[in-house]
């Protein structure tokens, strides 16, 4: 993959959901590579937005807002990046609050299961994990372990091995258990419909990391997806090759970003493109800019 300069990482999140630093943090970092502007996109959830907005414009960078909405296609997961939409749309609003209360709901029954089991210290209650992130919608065991480490109950290198323990564990079949008791699942979120509502609310949807996904490329269009990324740690040089031809032959949106969540996001061991955005995880200023002047619709 050619080497470029790069502007802007537009795939990131922070610790509104998934991941360990604050936007201001992020704003922080990116400034400090060099970069021109920035995009937020955390899991299922905008509250990040004004934060974030604020950091750069602090610092005289660009940005806009994004969101990273997870849905199923035909019982596949895939990651839906949503670009300059109207969080205030009446459809958006509804999927916003839906997609941050399905992993709230899976974190607080995770929660009480881990205290239950013995397999959480004693210490700290749900409650102190909502009034330490007042301006979360979105919870999950970052926030939790986040915490029980400001109490010193657990130190920064229990988190793998404190996460990786059985009942935070897919592979026990716990998942199907935590949808009857919870009553929400992002299995039943649409990718078909959330691109739709994407378009409505004025933005723009894009398909996020999309390696091995090139099989699914004419429904993706079909839905009406309006670019790919084609900057990604995980993208093959074949993939990003195949990708950027496709766009340019399409006229769609070339994005591209680190997938960015620190030390606590779980993605580190894949190496350091995602944990800052190096040269293959990041988009040119013509590719950002092309996005924030909406040249491409």
């Amino acid at each position: 993959m050619k080497e470029i300069k790069i502007f802007a990482s537009c795939h990131n999140h922070s610790n509104f959901s998934d991941a360990e630093y604050s936007p201001e943090r992020l704003v922080e970092i990116a400034h400090s590579l060099g970069h021109g502007g920035i995009i937020i996109t955390d899991h299922d959830t905008v509250s990040a937005t004004y934060f974030a907005n604020k950091a750069a414009r602090r610092v005289g960078m660009k940005t806009l807002l994004g969101c990273e909405f997870s849905t199923y296609n035909h019982g596949v997961g895939v990651h839906l990046l949503g670009f300059d939409f109207n969080p205030d749309n009446r459809k958006m609003k509804e999927l916003l609050e839906y997609g941050s209360s399905v992993q709230t709901a899976r974190s607080e029954l995770m929660f009480k299961w881990g205290l239950e089991r013995g397999t959480l210290r004693e210490g700290v209650t749900w409650q102190d994990v909502r009034d330490a992130y007042p301006y979360n919608d979105y919870l999950c065991n970052n926030q939790v372990f986040e915490v029980y480490k400001a109490r010193g109950i657990y130190s920064a290198e229990e988190y793998d091995e404190l996460f990786m323990k059985p009942n935070f564990s897919h592979s026990l079949g716990l998942e199907e258990k935590i949808t009857e008791i919870t009553g929400r699942s992002y299995k039943n979120v649409n990718t078909a419909d959330v691109v739709k509502i994407i378009i409505e609310a004025g933005g723009v949807p894009v398909i996020a990391h999309p390696h091995g996904h090139i099989k699914y490329v004419n429904e993706y269009l079909d839905m009406g997806v309006m670019g790919f990324e084609t900057r990604f740690p995980s993208v093959t040089d074949e993939e990003h090759e195949f990708f950027e031809a496709l766009c340019d032959e399409r006229g769609l949106y070339k994005m591209g970003g680190s997938d960015h969540s620190g030390i606590l996001g779980g993605l580190t061991h894949l190496g350091d493109a995602y944990a800052c955005p190096e040269n293959r995880s990041g988009i040119s200023e013509e590719n950002f800019m092309t996005l924030y002047e909406r040249r491409l619709g």
